[in-house]
């Protein structure tokens, strides 16, 4: 008995010494430092931590809980290297039980985390959506009985119309580019029994084909009616205008950039009206700036009449002169 008790106390005080070494291990492993990330707020702190909780890393990030949020670990099951942890801010989530709507502000990821977090009963009922959908802002929860009845129906969902601006097209014109198409979604209504009274409501929507948008072309472009039909112009001014002959003209029986005068020759100011430039007079026609003239200087035209009594007819007057493109 003696020689038994002598032989076992070494072999006693080698495995306390193990238990001892390893927990000491366990601690050195845990407390180590450790780089996490933290998604909170729509950022990403990268941290070094020596926590050991989640809290703990938490508070070396410098990120504050408020009451009702929450978190969790994205990629791990604990708080170790490389963990990435996401925080969940409260939130508005409904949950409709027992024929009642109740309205909770809570930061969960899931919608069995937020049930487990409010102490809703939920294991032995029907729950939409279902507990591992992805919880959002507005999320409607409905927690209804085993034997609620469930119908699913078709829904149409309206395509939108897109409105694109199309310089090409007259201002204010409108061309279909691309028709629109309906979407489609599978809805799920429950039909509840609520104290004797047979309740109807809507417990989720699955999209089944996405409407396409319809593309429409509106018109961004400057158009005038002319003789020769809609014709596109860049600028209209309004231009003090006169009118002459070949009798007033340089003498050589051509404009001062070497055309011969007719009907659609104007005289300008070059550095108001570029030489060259094709314009539109209603009441005169198409024309081209194509002369000058010692009187014409800023917002001043000359045009070109075929006789002598035109131009005093026409005298001087302000018309509206179009810059085609």
């Amino acid at each position: 008995m003696e020689l038994k008790t002598i032989l076992n106390r070494p072999y006693k005080m080698l495995a306390l010494g193990m238990l001892v070494l390893l927990a000491i291990c366990f601690v050195g492993f845990a407390t180590a430092k450790k780089q996490i990330s933290v998604l909170a707020d729509g950022g990403t702190i990268n941290v070094e931590t020596r926590a050991t909780s989640v809290s703990g890393a938490l508070k070396d990030a410098g990120v504050t809980l408020g009451k009702n949020d929450g978190y969790f670990l994205v990629n791990k099951k604990r708080l170790e290297e490389g963990a990435i942890i996401e925080i969940v801010r409260a939130m508005p989530v409904k949950v409709w039980q027992d024929g009642t709507m109740t309205e909770y502000k809570i930061g969960r990821a899931t919608v069995k985390e937020v049930l487990q977090a409010l102490n809703i009963r939920h294991r032995d009922r029907l729950v939409y959506p279902s507990p591992e959908t992805r919880v959002v802002a507005g999320m409607e929860i409905s927690i209804l009985e085993k034997n609620t009845l469930v119908e699913e129906k078709q829904r149409i969902i309206p395509y939108s119309v897109e409105k694109r601006p199309d310089s090409h097209l007259p201002l204010g014109a409108e061309q279909v580019i691309a028709p629109g198409v309906n979407g489609e979604e599978n809805v799920q209504i429950a039909v509840e029994n609520v104290g004797g009274k047979i309740i109807k409501r809507e417990i989720g929507a699955a999209v089944v084909k996405s409407p396409q948008n319809e593309i429409v072309a509106v018109g961004t472009g400057k158009i005038i009616e002319t003789s020769r039909g809609a014709t596109r112009y860049a600028a209209k001014k309004i231009m003090e205008a006169s009118a002459y002959t070949i009798h007033e003209g340089s003498g050589t029986g051509l404009t001062s950039i070497g055309l011969v005068p007719r009907h659609g020759i104007i005289a300008v100011d070059p550095n108001v009206i570029p030489y060259g430039t094709k314009v539109y007079i209603p009441g005169y026609g198409f024309a081209v700036a194509g002369d000058c003239g010692g009187a014409i200087v800023g917002n001043r035209i000359d045009l070109f009449m075929d006789n002598y009594r035109e131009a005093i007819q026409f005298g001087r007057r302000n018309v509206e002169m179009y810059i085609l493109e």
